[in-house]
């Protein structure tokens, strides 16, 4: 730059410099002008690809054979957890022993409430906040938990009013219990010169106090000595209960309707929850398919397990015939084996026009999902937790038998938890 005067010398390096700058310059900025072409540009695309996965019809890879096997293996694996109690219980050749069906009972227990919280709820989770739904559902994030909690107290009222009802049919066929109360009145077998002299003693049994145990199966009417056996009316009071002086025959009763009323409500949530797992067993292709249908052998076969442990209560069956009794369980299980099922033939049969990630699809698998969660929450919590270890007969278990139901109550819960990973 020797030619060059120290004018020109100072013009050129200020070229040099700002063309540096501007290189640099060009250099920060490229990251948001490739943002900006992607929103303008390319966001066009990528609409267009999220519109053709929601909207996706169809399943690829299905292998004809094989979903059609699982249709007998899923059914197979029902059939045997929910006939395994049913007939335990009812065929004197195959009789199980009775330590197994509480058992049983109780591991049923875990696996309704896993259910619920581990398969259920999640799946309505996912289901009701898919982007694909958009703001069809508004910007309200807490339907799953809402639609659950609706179910609860629809069950609740539901069960209360079937509960009354089936009582009020029994007292007018029966008659009013004249063992209803002891306060005195002149027409109680039971009344004693206390009691008529003072009616405000209800004379109350606490169940600490009751020993040994008052068990209904125990109580022996025959003949003229139904009054005096019918004298052992008692206040039992419990965490969930309270019978003030009711006879234990009424109890029995009582226990026998409220236990078939909450079994139907209980296979009403196990059956909206198979149809779903049916139809999304079906509609799955590839190695996933084997993967889940293994996980929903084992779900089902703990479910029908459940169930088949409710079937086959003696208490629930009481005011029934042995072949009546037999029957309806028998149906009942029958159902719970081939809902699954039927879920499997209709996701085989709109396998070409099913849209899973299409808003109604959606929409009604997540309401679905959430309804079924509610119901097994409400059965699992009230009906069977809250009920069976709450019970006289619960109470008069040894130790040890208390702490084995506690554990295969556990055990149920995890082994459904674990299953949850793949199904």
């Amino acid at each position: 730059m020797v030619w060059m005067t120290r004018k020109e010398q100072r013009r050129a390096a200020a070229l040099i410099l700002a063309l540096l700058c501007s290189t640099q310059l060009l250099a920060a900025a490229q990251p948001t002008i490739a943002g900006v072409s992607r929103r303008h540009g390319g966001g066009e695309h990528d609409e267009h690809d999220e519109e053709i996965e929601c909207g996706a019809a169809g399943v690829d890879d299905w292998n004809k054979g094989l979903h059609i096997g699982g249709i007998f293996i899923i059914m197979a694996t029902g059939g045997l957890g929910a006939y395994l109690p049913v007939i335990g219980r009812f065929v004197p050749a195959l009789r199980i022993p009775p330590t197994a069906l509480t058992l049983g009972k109780f591991l049923g227990t875990g696996v309704i409430i896993a259910t619920a919280l581990i398969h259920m709820l999640p799946g309505a989770t996912e289901s009701l906040g898919n982007p694909c739904i958009g703001s069809r559902m508004g910007s309200y994030g807490g339907w799953p938990g809402a639609i659950a909690m609706m179910a609860i107290f629809a069950m609740h009222a539901l069960e209360f009013l079937l509960s009354n009802h089936a009582m009020s049919l029994h007292t007018h066929a029966h008659g009013p219990s004249h063992t209803a109360t002891s306060h005195g009145h002149p027409h109680d077998p039971c009344a004693t010169p206390a009691a008529s002299s003072d009616a405000g003693d209800n004379r109350k049994v606490s169940l600490e106090s009751a020993t040994p145990p008052v068990r209904p199966a125990a109580i022996a009417v025959a003949g003229s000595s139904a009054d005096t056996q019918n004298c052992d009316a008692v206040a039992v009071h419990t965490h969930h209960t309270h019978v003030h002086g009711k006879s234990l025959l009424d109890r029995s009763a009582e226990d026998s309707h409220k236990q078939r009323i909450s079994t139907y409500i209980l296979e009403l949530g196990i059956c909206m929850h198979s149809v779903l797992i049916g139809l999304d067993l079906s509609v799955t292709t590839g190695s996933g398919f084997k993967t889940l249908l293994v996980a929903i052998c084992f779900h089902q076969f703990c479910e029908g397990l459940a169930l088949g442990s409710r079937l086959a209560n003696p208490i629930r069956n009481l005011s029934k015939s042995h072949a009546r009794a037999f029957l309806g369980a028998a149906v009942s299980a029958a159902v719970f084996m081939l809902i699954t099922p039927l879920g499997m033939v209709i996701g085989i049969g709109v396998r070409y026009s099913y849209q899973p990630n299409s808003p109604s699809s959606l929409m009604a698998m997540g309401v679905l999902d959430a309804l079924a969660a509610g119901i097994l929450l409400y059965s699992g919590l009230v009906n069977l937790l809250a009920e069976e270890f709450g019970t006289l007969e619960f109470r008069g278990y040894r130790v040890r038998k208390k702490v084995a139901c506690f554990l295969f109550c556990f055990v149920g819960a995890g082994v459904m938890a674990l299953i949850g990973k793949w199904a």
